[in-house]
Order: C-alpha cells, then sequence, then structure tokens
C-alpha cells in the first residue's frame, strides 16, 4: 500500500494513524517552489573581457555564453537588477575558469547598500548551487581576490541564476485553532473539529497531532481519526498553516479516552511458574509461564517488595539495578486490554552475588516533584538540575541534599514539553561562574547564560545568547553541550514545521554551534551565508535531544523521530540528515547522512545520551529503558537493555565526576503545569 503524504515525507500506514477529512483535498505545499528570477533581467558588471563577454551573457540562460572580468582590474563583480523586491532562497553559479575560490554573494536594494548572504574562500568552481536567504532587487557575485595576471580575462561565469518569490514575504503565522472538541468517541476512532483560525493572507491547512506525533494535514476544520487502539488515552492539538509555511501555536488539547472493544470484566489467570533463570551481582532475569484471558493477556508487570520494577509483553524479563549479596524477591501479574490485572504470580526469591556488573547497581539521589530535564555537575561534584515547568535550577550534592539556586528569568511553558530545558555548565565555571541555559520564552526557544554567586541564580547578570529558535507545544529540541573545542552546541526542533529542517536560514531543526559568548565561529560549515546559517553545524533533523561527545571529539546525536524511527547519528559538519523526507532509513534518504542506530519509535524515544569509556548511553522516554552500546570505529556494536519498565520514562542521562551515570525520570510530562510530577535523580554504578 502506498504511503500517506504530506510535502516530500510520507507516514507509511501500517505505523500511522488513519485521518478521514470530511472534505477531501490534497494538502497544500508548505510554501510556493522558488522561481528564477533572473534570466534575461539586465545585468551590470565590472570592467568586461571584451565584446562577447558582457554582464548579459551570464544570465541569458545559455551555458555556451560567458561574462568575464578583465584581469589585472580584479577582483570583478557582476549583478543582476531583478526589477523587483524580491526574497532570494538560491543562487546557481555556473563557473567557466577557476577563478572561484574567493567570492561574495550580496543583496541590496539600491545597488549602493550591499549585505552578504554567502562567502567563502574555497569555493570549487564547476557549477554551485547555493542555498541563501535574504531580500533585495539586486543580487550580485562580487571576487574577494585578485584573479590572476597572466590571462586577459579574470573572474568568468557562463550562468548566474537567481531563485526566489518576487513580492513581500509572508512571514505571519495563522491565530491558533480556537476550540477544539472531539465527539463519537468508538473503541478505534474519533470525530475532531475546531473552528477556523485567522491569517493575514489566509489559511491553507490544518495539521492534526497527537502528543507531538503528526497524524496528517487536513484543509477543513473537521476530520475523524481513525485507526485508534481500544481502551486508550489520547491527547490531539491542531496547528494552522498557510501558503507560505508559517505554522501557528498548537491549539488546547482534546483529551479521548477510546472505550473497550467490549465489555469485559474477566480478569486474566494468575502466571505460573515464575523462577530465576539466570542472577547476576546486580540483575535477575525472570521467566514465566503464560496467563490465560478469555480475549487475550497483553502485558505483564514484575514487582518486588510491593513495586513494579520491570514490564514485559512476553513471558521473561531482566530486572537490573539490584545490589550485590542481596535477596529478592519477586512476583508477576498479567493484564488484559482493559486493564483488568491478574492475581499476583507465586513469589520466587533469588539472591545476588558478590562483584558488579556493567550497568551495576542503582540508588535514589532525590525525588522531586516537577520535571529534571537539564544536568550537569559543577566543579566540587554537585549537580545541578532543572525543573522544566517551574523554571528554577537546583543544586544536588552527591550524597542527595538539594538546595534551590532560583529562578530563571523570561522562561514559559507551552502546555507540553517546552519551558526550561538544557543546562550546560561554563568548562570555565571556577572563574566565570556562568551556567548556560536554554529555555522557551514567550515568543521563541533561546539560549542565554547566567552567574551562580553565593549558591544563588544572579539574575541581574543573565545574558541572552541567541534567539529565534522556533517554538510550539512539542519539538523545542533542548540539549546543550559544550565540545572539546570549547564550542557550545544546541539541539533544537523543527518547531512542529518540517520545511524548518531543511531552511538553513531556520535555527529549527538543528544541532547550533557557538562561541561561549554567543557569536558565531568563523569555521561553521555555513558561516559565509550570514544570518541564522552562521550558527548551523548539522540540519535536516525533526527533534534532536542527546549530544555527547566521544574520545576522540566527535559528536553524537540522538533525534526522536515521528512514528517509524529514532536515530542515533554521528556528527558530520554540514551534515544533512535527511527530515523531513527521511525518517531513519525510511521515506526517500538517498544523499541524506545515515543514522548509525535507529529503534521503533515505541521502544525508544531518546531524549538525553551520555558517553563513559567508549561506551554510550541512551536514556529513551516511551521505551522506559536504558540502552546501552559500544562505540565502534564510526558506528556502534553490541547493545544492550537495562531497566525496562523500572523506573518508568528515563529523561536525561548524564556522567558523573565519580564515574558512575545520573538519570533523570520523567513521568506527567506533557502538560507544563508545575509541582504535579513524581520524578527521581537516580545514581547508576559503572563497573
Amino acid at each position: 500500500m502506498a504511503p500517506r503524504t504530506r510535502g516530500n515525507w510520507s507516514i507509511p500506514l501500517a505505523t500511522a494513524l488513519a485521518v478521514v477529512a470530511t472534505a477531501p483535498a490534497p494538502a497544500a505545499p508548505a510554501s510556493a517552489a522558488p522561481v528564477l528570477l533572473s534570466q534575461g533581467k539586465p545585468a551590470f558588471g565590472s570592467a568586461s573581457g571584451g565584446a562577447g563577454f558582457e554582464p548579459s551573457r551570464a544570465v541569458d540562460g545559455n551555458s555556451s555564453t560567458r561574462w568575464a572580468s578583465r584581469a589585472g582590474v580584479d577582483p570583478g563583480w557582476i549583478y543582476v537588477d531583478l526589477g523587483a523586491t524580491a526574497t532570494i532562497t538560491r543562487v546557481r553559479l555556473q563557473w567557466d575558469l577557476s577563478c572561484a575560490r574567493a567570492y561574495r554573494v550580496e543583496t541590496s536594494p539600491n545597488a549602493t547598500t550591499w549585505t552578504s548572504v554567502h562567502q567563502t574562500t574555497t569555493g570549487q568552481g564547476g557549477v554551485e548551487d547555493l542555498a541563501v536567504s535574504g531580500t533585495g532587487r539586486y543580487v550580485r557575485v562580487h571576487g574577494t581576490t585578485r584573479c590572476r595576471t597572466a590571462s586577459y580575462y579574470g573572474y568568468s561565469l557562463q550562468e548566474f541564476q537567481v531563485f526566489g518569490e518576487t513580492g513581500q514575504a509572508d512571514t505571519v503565522p495563522p491565530s491558533v485553532p480556537p476550540n477544539p472538541r472531539s465527539a463519537n468517541v468508538t473503541p478505534t476512532s474519533v470525530d475532531l473539529a475546531w473552528d477556523a483560525a485567522t491569517d493575514n493572507v489566509g489559511v491553507t491547512s490544518y495539521e492534526v497531532y497527537q502528543q507531538g506525533q503528526f497524524v496528517m494535514s487536513v484543509t477543513g476544520t473537521s476530520t475523524t481519526v481513525t485507526g485508534l487502539s481500544p481502551n486508550g488515552t489520547y491527547r490531539f492539538y491542531v496547528n494552522a498553516e498557510d501558503a507560505a509555511g508559517n505554522v501557528s501555536q498548537a491549539s488546547d488539547n482534546v483529551d479521548v479516552r477510546t472505550p473497550p472493544a467490549q465489555a469485559d470484566t474477566e480478569k486474566p489467570s494468575a502466571p505460573t511458574g515464575l523462577r530465576a533463570t539466570a542472577v547476576t551481582a546486580n540483575s535477575v532475569s525472570l521467566a514465566w509461564t503464560a496467563a490465560t484471558d478469555n480475549i487475550g493477556v497483553t502485558r505483564y508487570e514484575v514487582h518486588s517488595g510491593g513495586v513494579k520494577v520491570g514490564d514485559a509483553t512476553g513471558t521473561s524479563a531482566t530486572i537490573g539495578g539490584r545490589s550485590p549479596n542481596t535477596a529478592y524477591t519477586f512476583t508477576v501479574r498479567a493484564f488484559d486490554a482493559v486493564g483488568n490485572a491478574s492475581d499476583p504470580s507465586a513469589p520466587v526469591t533469588a539472591t545476588t552475588p558478590s562483584g558488579g556488573d556493567q550497568v551495576g547497581a542503582v540508588t535514589q539521589l532525590t525525588t522531586d516533584t516537577d520535571l529534571p530535564w537539564g544536568l550537569d555537575f559543577l566543579p566540587d561534584g554537585s549537580g545541578v538540575y532543572g525543573r522544566r515547568d517551574a523554571f528554577d535550577i537546583v543544586k544536588l550534592s552527591p550524597n542527595g541534599v538539594k538546595t534551590s539556586l532560583g529562578t530563571v528569568p523570561g522562561v514559559v511553558g507551552t502546555n507540553g514539553e517546552g519551558g526550561l530545558l538544557g543546562i550546560e555548565v561554563s568548562p570555565t565555571f571556577a572563574t566565570d561562574h556562568y551556567l548556560y541555559v536554554y529555555h522557551t520564552a514567550a515568543n521563541d526557544n533561546r539560549i542565554v547564560r547566567i552567574k551562580v554567586e553565593n549558591n544563588a541564580l544572579v539574575a541581574s547578570s543573565l545574558q541572552v545568547l541567541l534567539t529565534g529558535i522556533p517554538r510550539n507545544r512539542y519539538h523545542n529540541g533542548g540539549r546543550l553541550r559544550f565540545g572539546p573545542d570549547g564550542k557550545l552546541y544546541a539541539g533544537t526542533g523543527d518547531g512542529q514545521n518540517a520545511d524548518w529542517a531543511q531552511d538553513l536560514a531556520n535555527l529549527g531543526g538543528k544541532v547550533l554551534r557557538l562561541n561561549a559568548d554567543g557569536s558565531a565561529p568563523t569555521d561553521n560549515p555555513f558561516y559565509g551565508n550570514g544570518g541564522n546559517a552562521r550558527y548551523v553545524w548539522t540540519y535536516g533533523h525533526r527533534n534532536v535531544q542527546g549530544l555527547a561527545f566521544d574520545a576522540q571529539g566527535r559528536l553524537w546525536q540522538a533525534e526522536l523521530g515521528n512514528s517509524v524511527m529514532d536515530e542515533l547519528n554521528l556528527a558530520q559538519r554540514g551534515g544533512n540528515y535527511g527530515w523531513p523526507a527521511c525518517e531513519g532509513t525510511s521515506g526517500s534518504c538517498a544523499g541524506y547522512v545515515a543514522p548509525k542506530r535507529t529503534w521503533s519509535t515505541a521502544s525508544a524515544s531518546p531524549s538525553g545520551i551520555a558517553i563513559v569509556n567508549n561506551a554510550l548511553y541512551v536514556a529513551a522516554l516511551r521505551g522506559s529503558r536504558l540502552y546501552r552500546l559500544e562505540i565502534s570505529g564510526t558506528s556502534v556494536g553490541a547493545e544492550t537493555t537495562h531497566f525496562a519498565g523500572t523506573y518508568g520514562r528515563l529523561r536525561t542521562v548524564e556522567p558523573a565526576p565519580d564515574g558512575s551515570l545520573w538519570l533523570t525520570t520523567s513521568d506527567g510530562d506533557k502538560d507544563s503545569t508545575p509541582n504535579n510530577s513524581n520524578t527521581r535523580v537516580l545514581r547508576v554504578q559503572l563497573n
């Protein structure tokens, strides 16, 4: 069966919720395709190489003719008059001679004042197809170094093509779709409706989401969502989109609970034959005989000491995080699709031996009523973590003593997954006392830094380093990480506008690279493009929330997929990772940087990652587990799974100064309401 598509990306029907619109129509494109604006337009140049080499030859659509500047009067330049102000998105240069290494591409409203949109000293000649971002009536290519003295000709272009859109660019997003509501809920479907949003030009489509997962675009203000599971809980919302690709903020949530497929009050039988099949210093492997049910058993829970310590869909589980030389008693309960629970199985007791596993014992450092999101360590060995929905930062000693450092000014929530996100301690904290923070503000996500003096944040010291990272209810990114090069790296989300991930002029769907003072490093891959592109390190991402450097100084990235695959990537300077055309290895992936490992979204949804002793650890939200992968060359090898279902959703994992891992849980993390969660900070021993 063919996949359902939106723009240039797709979701297979087997993994996506189906949607039936009341007025079926193809989804509108995110924006009008850029058109060739320069062909046949007036062109002007510095002293040309004589008759037959006039500037008009470069904009005539004929690659057998060319413009050439005159040697000896270089650097040369050529500009084209588009006839009207235009939004410039692409410049294609077809060079005739080798004087193409050093040049600028510039725009101007008046052919007098010029703004650089691309600059290079390492041009390769031939055909260069440049993604740029600028506005102006005039576009110029200007050489920046002397070309040659022995030849009569200097800079030489066969074709100079400018692409974009004329007229005033539309940058105003639609209003939030009001009054979302549901009706006619069945075990497998629900009708959704909302009132029309408004826009300065016009709304072209609405995007239906389920807790951050894209479902479908529709053109009307109602739809029927099918493919739901009986006795399931869903949270829907809607974004409006206009023809320019501007996306509104999310509507209010619509919470839906589907009824059971049939009345079922009969609980499963108790599992039998529970036994320990393997015991190590820090884990116990269990197996049991399947329970029976009048409809069917869907899952099992493992309990110890009255607390759930594991989940399983089959008849076995390994329970990690145990202490050595300790007796543990376990029971198992079966559940059916309606949620009826069996009586517990007969107990089994196993005693762990001495020693230690690679991933060893787990101890609880503290609990919290809010969400510990960003986490890093101070020079004294204490951790600092941010409470996402409460907007404050806590200092946590290795023995579990908490000290509130205060609230970060200017943070707001999104009624979803925005708020106080990444935290990174300055590499020179001992002298500058800075914490770097990624947070949601009223109109964007941003990166700031603020000082800590005498165990308190100094509000007056706050500096805003970078603004304009797109925000929405979900897909806000948020991870920060200083690299061994002293630069600050930030993972961003696409702000629920997938097209922004491919737009170098937009900070969404990227990994960004900044100097410590917030400026753009001049060796960034797109620095010459100017604007936001100066900060881009990699692009084509949906929602990057995991960043970690290995012993070789290489950056690894974890990215949340939509409904098919999550990704583990190894960063390539300037690399394009394919979203939205490619999700993991699914879709149109040719030409994009391939992931090093993928997981189904149900088994992962990776948030934080950490690297210790050449092993990479991935904290999984939806998968509620910790993955350990061995780094092998430029890829990853053996993978083991730990704590499946033991501690719930896992948000952040960080290497501690003592060689352990600190791990934060993330239950109750979808509403931006402060202090309504039950979370923990855990210490994981590594051996």
